[in-house]
């Protein structure tokens, strides 16, 4: 059994033998994911000793874990920023800017005032959230790539907010 290049339990580039960072190959880590899936899931290591099935599920679980990290941009910069040392419980605390808060009012106040029947308006409030999220998503990539790790944390609860606010059920078609 190979755990794939060196690759630490939580070290989820190296796992999947990509280069460390926000801006990600998607092609890449799915062909990755599926190929260390293929090599490593439990029901390979069946008739294998005890101890390789153990290793081949914990192995399985980093792999599945990693995954679904390396694969979702919010997940991705809270790993990065705790890769890089981040205190991210004293960055929740130290908050976001006002200018962030006012805009965070306002969009929350326009999804509580929207009508369910209201499909343009679903459609635009959905992408005016968007692009606020992809502004904080690029001002993460730029300030996390300039090693302006407070900022970048900044960003993170940003998209944080933003993303979650484009799951709200009121926004969905129904």
């Amino acid at each position: 059994m190979n755990a794939s290049a060196g690759a630490t339990a939580r070290d989820y580039f190296s796992l999947f033998q990509l280069e460390p960072g926000f801006a990600l190959d998607k092609t890449a880590l799915e062909r990755a994911y599926h190929a260390l899936l293929a090599q490593f899931h439990p029901d390979r290591y069946a008739g294998k000793p005890e101890v390789e099935q153990r290793v081949a599920a914990q192995l399985c679980a980093d792999i599945n874990s990693g995954y679904r990290i390396l694969s979702d941009e919010v997940c991705r910069a809270e790993y990065l920023l705790q890769q890089a040392g981040v205190d991210l419980v004293a960055a929740e605390r130290a908050g976001v800017e006002s200018t962030f808060l006012m805009t965070q009012i306002s969009l929350r106040e326009q999804l509580e005032e929207l009508d369910q029947s209201d499909s343009a308006g679903r459609q635009s409030l959905t992408e005016e959230i968007e692009g606020h999220y992809a502004l904080s998503r690029n001002q993460f990539a730029h300030t996390f790539a300039a090693d302006a790790c407070l900022d970048a944390a900044r960003h993170w609860q940003e998209m944080c907010y933003l993303s979650k606010l484009l799951s709200e059920p009121k926004l969905r078609v129904r």
